[in-house]
């Protein structure tokens, strides 16, 4: 190598030095001055995260709008999280909550929890919903997305770049509907027997094009267009390639290593109101899929308290859509339902898992 060569892999190296100092210095100075207002404005996930160690908890209950909605006629508002809090007065439970929250959301809010803390038992809601396209590309979903990059495990500097390029899915809303017809597509199915539609596209498309139901029942639009919303929310099969599955196999792996035991609860949908509409096609998919659950977690030492059917038509608030929103019965139903189970869990010989279908 001549002379010439080595001086100029010098002046690079230096100036790649300086620039590596430049970009420390930049960063530090950031973290000291404008990164915890970016945190407090724009990522509410990181506030969750701390949550369970200002509060002291040793058991945490992660969800999305389920916890906290409630009926206008409810006398009880409380949270399932706080109803859930009645069946033990000597422990603390924190709830961790955010409107359309999904596995992936709380991955990130379990990860980023301080390492000293005195959790003992993480409950995260298993909402079956979360697993179709609509969800997974919902326009709800930006914000999230952009608030999961402050969660990154990155230089401060670093994760507010990223934010200004747009580096997370921030589609248009044409370009949202697209990718969700065409997730919609791609949710086949494969029934032990005959069944018309290979996927949850033609399913919808079949329903939505005439007045009737699956029985002949004629009814109103506005009842085909519910029962479309129910095929497009429920209508696939769960595998291990679904991100949904993939975030949840991601929490097990985390609690272990952490040494928190883990209960998964399936959140109850409106199993009344689907076999009505859109008949016993579509309750088998929905059964087969929380079975998925069960069968997945269970033999991993994790708890699943299967809460699928436990709740009934009457308690589910909103009429139009589909959702996980229910009254007070509802609710306690599902709080008496875990509570049960973990004290189950507590009476069981140390190391015994158990799981319970409701």
């Amino acid at each position: 190598m001549s002379q010439e060569t080595r001086d100029i892999i010098l002046r690079l190296g230096r100036k790649f030095l300086w620039l590596i100092l430049i970009l420390v210095g930049l960063n530090i100075l950031y973290r000291i001055c404008w990164y915890g207002r970016d945190l407090k404005e724009n990522c509410s996930l990181i506030q969750l995260s701390r949550k369970p160690v200002h509060e002291h908890a040793d058991i945490i209950y992660l969800a999305e709008s389920s916890n906290h909605s409630y009926d206008v006629h409810d006398t009880d508002t409380s949270h399932i999280s706080q109803m859930l809090g009645r069946h033990f007065p000597n422990h603390r439970i924190s709830s961790l909550t955010k409107d359309a929250c999904h596995a992936g959301i709380y991955y990130d809010v379990l990860r980023n929890i301080p390492k000293k803390n005195d959790i003992q038992t993480v409950i995260v809601t298993v909402n079956l919903r979360s697993f179709s396209s609509e969800w997974i590309y919902s326009d709800l979903e930006v914000p999230l997305q952009k608030e999961q990059v402050f969660m990154k495990k990155a230089p401060a500097l670093f994760k507010r770049m990223l934010i200004a390029f747009k580096a997370y899915n921030h589609w248009t809303e044409n370009e949202r509907e697209e990718i969700v017809r065409d997730g919609i597509k791609r949710q086949k199915l494969d029934f032990p027997y005959y069944f018309p539609y290979k996927n949850a596209a033609a399913w919808d498309k079949a329903i939505g094009s005439q007045d009737h139901l699956y029985n002949g029942q004629q009814v109103s639009m506005d009842t085909i267009v519910l029962t479309c919303h129910y095929i497009k929310s429920f209508a696939y099969q769960m595998s291990e390639d679904n991100p949904r599955v993939k975030d949840f196999d991601k929490i097990v792996k985390l609690c272990k290593r952490r040494g928190w035991r883990l209960v998964l609860h399936i959140l109850p949908d409106n199993i009344d109101q689907i076999q009505a509409l859109a008949g016993p096609d579509l309750v088998f998919l929905m059964k087969q899929n929380a079975n998925y659950i069960v069968k997945r977690y269970g033999p991993q030492g994790v708890t699943v308290v299967n809460n699928q059917n436990i709740v009934r038509d009457r308690s589910f608030r909103d009429r139009d859509f589909p959702t996980e929103h229910y009254n007070q019965v509802g609710r306690q139903a599902i709080a008496d339902a875990i509570a049960e189970q973990l004290e189950e869990l507590d009476k069981a010989p140390s190391g015994k898992n158990n799981h319970r279908n409701n």
